[in-house]
């Protein structure tokens, strides 16, 4: 495509006096501009016609000076672009270049209002087309400008890693010349080793990763104990378990017809050696991997080898305290989907009552249209893992469960959304299969309930955390003990986060948060005194890490305090909190329909 670089010394736009000449220039030449393709005549598609429609709204406001100066034609020209997108979310031509006009023109309009929030509305509309559209022709235009809108906001490792998976997945683009030039500059050379083929062992392999966990200090190999794995449509989640920490590096092979065999993805996990125990193939056969194959690479590596399927996209992380290799396949329908059907039957709701009932029995969140099909409860801990224990013996994996059923229920019966428990039952889940469930089944929120704990008995309230660098020591406290691990290690976890910051949804999870606590502290306070808002926090929680889809983690009251650890033994207390836990869910829904109505 032929949309202008976002290169820093051309972001933000030109001074006013030059601007209009310079914009008027482009509109008229069609230089810059590739994504335009004019309608034909006969045949166009309704997609393409209204898509074509919304990028008239869009040249009109460029070539109007008054019109540069009103934020509301700015956002009433974004807001067609939306109209579309939401109109036809899987059409794989016109969607995408919506969402890429949609950052195009909060970036541009950013350039006259100076609004964090703008930059911000940007980056997630180009984080959004990279997520559910990266065979776009307008995903390596998408990362490339990413790069300089992180930068812009100060996250100047995500910024690199953006330039790194332009390089590595998009090597024929040609923005590659121009992120490895601005990877160079920032020190970065192992980029331009794996495009040279100057190192063996998957540099100058399609799909090189330069990104590596940290340099591991103690001397012996690791020993690769289990290997797991969870499928569902589209979507498989692969596990290595060592002894200890490793490093690996990633790299893909293409299809070897004269040997039969297909596209494969590797790590060379090291220093490693592979359990007598465990074989040297796990077949898997589900359409996306064929299956795991592991060897004895070198002396100190092993070689695990993903034999690919229909897999369009796979991604790798590790975790620690025990430490394990995390491995996403995705399909490529991943990411695709349509509202479910309304149910036949539908119990009029209190929201119904207030004038939300729509057309034909559609639930809340389809009259609002933001498919909000699917969420998953997490209720924390389970099994051998009781979590934290009251004064008086009650467990946090008891409570955890109640809540979550009684947030299932609510949530069907006023929303109309499908909801999927992570466990039903008294039984002990790893923290990578519950954010593996919710990926599977490709949900649209993913919320994990669980009980405050800490030394001091006299602290109560509530709190609500999303994925991110914790800020503080409190919120470094309450990570390690939900990921069952020492504060120490939980600070180490920043390499990790630097991978997978770029694919979280950060700006979604913190507002369903806000929503969230918002809802809970209500409900509470309406009912119960000496309730605390402790707000909303941010944290390196395990359970969040991999997640495809907004997802907080509730702290519903301190379990470790004599009063709430009361409280929680109350079907009445539990049922105030599971309503506010809904509540905001609603606010989170509603708020983001009135937000684009707004527009």
């Amino acid at each position: 495509m032929t949309f202008p670089s976002a290169d820093t010394t051309r972001y933000p736009p030109l001074p006013w006096r030059v601007l209009p000449a310079v914009l008027l220039f482009l509109l008229v030449t069609g230089v810059g501009v590739g994504i335009y393709s004019p309608p034909s005549s006969i045949g166009a598609t309704r997609s393409e016609k209204a898509y074509q429609d919304a990028r008239k709204a869009y040249k009109r406001l460029a070539r109007s000076a008054r019109l540069r100066t009103d934020r509301r034609a700015w956002l009433k020209v974004i807001k067609g672009f939306r109209k579309v997108y939401l109109t036809y979310p899987d059409d794989r031509q016109v969607a995408p270049k919506c969402l890429y006009m949609m950052a195009r023109t909060y970036r541009e309009l950013y350039g006259y209002s100076k609004r964090r929030a703008d930059l911000s509305e940007a980056v997630e509309r180009y984080e959004v087309l990279i997520e559910r559209f990266p065979d776009s022709q307008l995903a390596d235009d998408a990362l490339y400008a990413l790069g300089f809108l992180y930068l812009r906001v100060g996250k100047k490792d995500v910024a690199l890693d953006a330039w790194a998976q332009l390089v590595t997945e998009y090597p024929k683009s040609r923005y590659t010349k121009k992120a490895i030039k601005r990877l160079a500059r920032y020190g970065v050379k192992k980029v331009l080793a794996r495009l040279e083929g100057r190192q063996e062992g998957g540099r100058g392999s399609p799909g090189y990763n330069p990104t590596a966990p940290p340099k591991v200090t103690a001397k012996g190999p690791r020993l690769i104990q289990e290997v797991k794995h969870w499928s569902e449509e589209d979507y498989t989640r692969v596990v290595i378990h060592t002894t200890g920490p490793v490093t690996y590096k990633e790299g893909s092979l293409p299809a070897d017809r004269k040997r039969g065999l297909p596209r494969r993805f590797y790590l060379d996990i090291k220093p490693a050696r592979k359990s007598k125990a465990l074989g040297d193939r796990i077949v898997i056969r589900d359409g996306l991997l064929k299956g795991v194959r592991l060897g004895q690479y070198r002396r100190d590596t092993v070689r695990a080898v993903f034999d690919l399927g229909g897999s369009r996209k796979v991604k790798a992380f590790y975790l620690e305290d025990p430490f394990r290799i995390v491995v996403d396949a995705f399909g490529e329908n991943y990411g695709r989907k349509s509202c479910p059907p309304p149910p036949k039957k539908k119990a009029r709701t209190r929201t119904e009552t207030r004038g939300k009932k729509g057309a034909g029995g559609l639930t809340l969140a389809q009259q609002l249209g933001l498919c909000i099909g699917t969420v998953v409860v997490d209720a924390g801990h389970g099994g051998k893992d009781p979590g934290a224990v009251g004064p008086s013996g009650l467990k946090e994996k008891d409570v955890t469960l109640r809540v979550a059923r009684k947030v299932a229920a609510l949530l069907k019966k006023q929303l109309g959304v499908k909801v999927i428990l992570t466990r039903s039952g008294d039984r002990f889940l790893p923290l990578e299969q519950r954010t593996a469930i919710a990926n599977a089944k490709k949900a649209d929120l993913f919320i994990s309930i669980h009980t405050n704990a800490a030394r001091n008995r006299r602290l109560r309230g509530v709190e609500t955390y999303f994925l991110n660098f914790a800020l503080d020591d409190e919120a470094m406290q309450v990570a390690a003990r939900e990921n069952a691990t020492s504060s120490k290690r939980i600070g180490q976890l920043r390499s990790i986060l630097n991978d997978i910051m770029k694919n979280a949804k950060v700006e979604e999870s913190s507002r369903l948060a806000q929503k969230i606590q918002k809802g809970l502290v209500a409900s509470l306070k309406g009912r119960y005194s000496g309730v605390r808002n402790h707000g909303v926090k941010q944290a390196p929680f395990f359970v969040l890490i991999g997640a495809r889809m907004p997802s907080v983690l509730v702290e519903i009251s301190f379990i470790s305090n004599r009063v709430e650890e009361k409280r929680l033994k109350s079907g009445a207390y539990l049922d105030r909190v599971a309503q506010g836990i809904v509540d905001g869910v609603r606010s989170y829904v509603m708020d983001t329909r009135m937000a684009y109505r707004a527009e």
